[in-house]
């Protein structure tokens, strides 16, 4: 796979090749062989990106606005024109996606623009149809059809807009059940209907848009996905599973991400990290965690229980898997960030035997204050200005946050705001100097 840097020296040497040629610098056979060699070269120019983009945004708005209008007359129809008026948006989307797969297959766009409008239309004519006929149901009956009818567009076009907007259906679903107090296992067999396309856009499309947008869905959806389906039954899991989710995410994107800078699953599993750290150096997030604290009741499921321990499992498998090639490529702030789900696991075990929970904040603290620290260094190890800022951001936060938890005095509050300021502004004048330096 040539990465999008790669794409680009290449498409400039193919570009160069007939100036050499006419130069005399090079013969026809070699030019031809180089061509052979790297083979050909595919980058999307910013007018095919815009062109995308205007293809979505005008699918989606022609399925609103379609929406709107009969909304606004629906009543004053009978009901065989409002038959035929539900129908009409599926079977011109159906029509469009046709023509798509018979004609404009190679068609990014019409990809795009064609499976997010019949998707759309599914949506209208399930809701529309339902009303017209009174049948009943709930919201979440009808978001879960709609879901399942419209999934395999997805595979059918490739098209990844009905991808994001198939994420955020499950994630909406998810929540209706939520709010009823459901269980919601069945998220996560949907979720892995998703897998092969996923793959597909990082095997192929890595550097990209595509693979782009669906790390932000994912990365965006997975947090909320979990606060939905979690069961609570037994207090504390939670803790462990949030840090598995972020360390790995971390991981995960510095490993298979190194070229892309502040890729989605690197910058969330950053920020992540640093919130529940943040939220662990507070007393009272380890209060009531461990098995003392069981629930037990009608309204908990044994299945969603089951699911909790599996999403800690995965969690913590989930960091230590890749954990082993980021120690062996001596990723340092991969190894702090796997450190957070291991003294969340400690921490569950030993409040579930009584120990005091100001020790665990105490903890998790050093932990925050250690973790800015790497960075901070990674930062200096690699001139790197971005991550000593980020990890002195994180060391600031973490002082900020125990200003006002902790009963010191305005003066030093205000001496120790300065001292790190003036910190901040030296490092990045150090920095800036030995970098010009190093260039010229």
């Amino acid at each position: 796979m040539i990465g999008m840097n790669k794409s680009r020296a290449v498409q400039w040497l193919y570009d160069e090749l007939p100036a050499l040629e006419q130069a005399a610098i090079i013969s026809p056979e070699t030019a031809a062989g180089i061509r052979a060699y790297y083979g050909p070269v595919i980058v999307r120019s910013r007018q095919q990106l815009a062109l995308l983009l205007l293809a979505l945004l005008g699918a989606a708005l022609v399925g609103l606005g379609i929406i709107l209008l009969l909304a606004h007359n629906w009543d004053g129809l009978p009901r065989s024109a409002r038959v035929a008026l539900s129908f009409a948006p599926l079977i011109a989307g159906q029509v469009l996606v046709g023509y798509t797969l018979l004609r404009r297959r190679d068609s990014l766009p019409w990809r795009e623009g064609s499976g997010l409008f019949l998707a759309l239309s599914i949506g209208a004519a399930i809701a529309l149809i339902s009303q017209t006929y009174h049948i009943s149901g709930d919201i979440s009956t009808f978001m879960l059809t709609w879901i399942i009818l419209g999934a395999p567009l997805i595979y059918v076009l490739n098209a990844t807009s009905v991808a994001l907007l198939f994420i955020v259906g499950i994630v909406s679903w998810a929540g209706t059940l939520y709010a009823n107090n459901n269980q919601s296992v069945l998220f996560w067999f949907l979720a892995a209907f998703l897998a092969p396309h996923v793959w597909q856009a990082y095997d192929k499309h890595a550097p990209g848009p595509r693979m782009h947008l669906l790390s932000w869905g994912i990365c965006l959806a997975l947090p909320i996905a979990i606060g939905l389906v979690m069961e609570r039954r037994m207090p504390g899991l939670w803790i462990m599973i949030y840090s598995g989710m972020f360390a790995t995410q971390l991981i995960f994107g510095r490993l298979m991400f190194r070229d892309s800078k502040l890729n989605a699953f690197t910058l969330s599993g950053f920020v992540g990290i640093v919130i529940m750290g943040l939220i662990l150096t507070y007393e009272d997030s380890w209060r009531q965690v461990g098995w003392q604290h069981y629930r037990s009741g009608y309204q908990y499921s044994v299945w969603g229980l089951v699911q909790d321990y599996t999403m800690v499992l995965i969690a913590l498998a989930g960091t230590a898997l890749p954990l082993v090639r980021s120690v062996s490529g001596r990723d340092r702030i991969s190894v702090a960030a796997a450190a957070l789900p291991l003294l969340t696991l400690l921490g569950f075990a030993a409040c579930s035997f009584g120990l005091e929970k100001v020790v665990m904040a105490v903890i998790l603290n050093l932990y925050v204050m250690g973790f800015g620290g790497v960075v901070v260094w990674y930062g200096f190890s690699r001139e790197r200005l971005l991550y000593i800022n980020a990890g002195m951001a994180v060391l600031s936060v973490l002082i900020i946050t125990r200003f006002f938890d902790a009963q010191i005095s305005f003066t030093v509050r205000g001496v120790l705001f300065i001292i790190i300021g003036i910190a901040f502004l030296v490092i990045n004048l150090y920095l800036s100097r030995h970098l010009k330096e190093s260039v010229s």
